[in-house]
Protein backbone atom coordinates (compact mmCIF):
# COMPACT_ATOMS: atom_id res chain seq x y z
CA UNK A 1 0.00 0.00 0.00
CA UNK A 2 1.25 3.82 -0.75
CA UNK A 3 -0.10 6.94 -0.08
CA UNK A 4 -3.66 7.59 1.72
CA UNK A 5 -4.35 3.79 1.59
CA UNK A 6 -1.17 3.13 4.27
CA UNK A 7 -2.32 6.56 5.69
CA UNK A 8 -6.01 5.30 6.50
CA UNK A 9 -4.66 1.53 7.24
CA UNK A 10 -2.25 3.25 9.89
CA UNK A 11 -4.78 4.91 11.43
CA UNK A 12 -7.23 2.19 11.60
CA UNK A 13 -4.87 0.00 13.32
CA UNK A 14 -4.41 3.00 15.49
CA UNK A 15 -7.63 3.43 16.30
CA UNK A 16 -7.80 -0.76 16.85
CA UNK A 17 -4.74 -0.93 19.33
CA UNK A 18 -5.99 2.43 21.33
CA UNK A 19 -2.79 4.11 20.28
CA UNK A 20 -2.10 7.73 19.91
CA UNK A 21 -2.35 8.84 16.42
CA UNK A 22 0.73 10.90 16.39
CA UNK A 23 2.97 8.03 17.11
CA UNK A 24 1.69 5.60 14.58
CA UNK A 25 1.28 7.76 11.74
CA UNK A 26 4.25 9.77 12.65
CA UNK A 27 2.21 13.06 12.62
CA UNK A 28 3.68 16.26 14.39
CA UNK A 29 2.43 17.13 17.87
CA UNK A 30 2.58 20.65 18.88
CA UNK A 31 2.44 22.26 22.58
CA UNK A 32 2.49 26.30 22.95
CA UNK A 33 2.57 27.89 25.83
CA UNK A 34 1.02 31.26 26.03
CA UNK A 35 3.13 33.08 23.62
CA UNK A 36 6.44 32.08 25.02
CA UNK A 37 7.43 28.61 24.44
CA UNK A 38 6.56 25.94 21.53
CA UNK A 39 7.91 22.28 21.66
CA UNK A 40 7.29 20.32 18.69
CA UNK A 41 7.69 16.05 18.76
CA UNK A 42 7.81 14.31 15.34
CA UNK A 43 10.36 16.89 13.42
CA UNK A 44 12.43 16.24 10.95
CA UNK A 45 14.85 18.88 10.87
CA UNK A 46 15.39 22.51 10.67
CA UNK A 47 14.63 24.25 7.27
CA UNK A 48 15.24 27.82 8.47
CA UNK A 49 16.22 29.31 11.61
CA UNK A 50 16.22 33.70 12.21
CA UNK A 51 15.21 34.99 15.41
CA UNK A 52 12.24 36.04 13.64
CA UNK A 53 11.21 32.49 11.85
CA UNK A 54 12.14 28.63 12.40
CA UNK A 55 10.60 26.53 9.68
CA UNK A 56 10.87 22.98 10.66
CA UNK A 57 9.82 19.49 8.30
CA UNK A 58 6.88 17.63 9.40
CA UNK A 59 5.64 14.67 7.62
CA UNK A 60 3.86 16.17 4.59
CA UNK A 61 4.63 19.58 5.32
CA UNK A 62 6.41 22.51 7.24
CA UNK A 63 5.69 23.98 10.91
CA UNK A 64 6.41 27.36 10.40
CA UNK A 65 7.09 29.36 13.89
CA UNK A 66 7.08 33.17 13.43
CA UNK A 67 8.06 35.97 16.26
CA UNK A 68 10.69 37.72 17.71
CA UNK A 69 13.73 36.71 19.93
CA UNK A 70 13.38 33.33 18.58
CA UNK A 71 15.78 30.84 20.41
CA UNK A 72 16.06 26.74 19.77
CA UNK A 73 16.35 26.14 23.62
CA UNK A 74 16.51 22.01 22.48
CA UNK A 75 17.21 20.33 19.83
CA UNK A 76 16.59 16.00 19.46
CA UNK A 77 16.43 13.95 16.55
CA UNK A 78 12.75 14.62 17.11
CA UNK A 79 11.75 16.77 19.31
CA UNK A 80 12.87 20.67 19.50
CA UNK A 81 11.49 23.78 21.78
CA UNK A 82 11.77 27.05 21.05
CA UNK A 83 11.58 30.46 23.34
CA UNK A 84 11.20 34.02 22.86
CA UNK A 85 7.74 36.00 21.47
CA UNK A 86 5.70 33.57 19.20
CA UNK A 87 3.31 35.74 16.82
CA UNK A 88 2.10 32.92 14.91
CA UNK A 89 2.60 28.94 14.25
CA UNK A 90 1.80 27.66 10.50
CA UNK A 91 1.18 23.97 9.47
CA UNK A 92 1.88 24.06 5.76
CA UNK A 93 1.55 20.85 3.72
Amino acid sequence: MSGKGAGKWRQNLADLLELPREIVLNLPRLTVVGNLQCYLENHRGVIEYSSDIIRLSVNGGEVIISGSDLVIRYLGSEEIAVDGTISTVRYEF
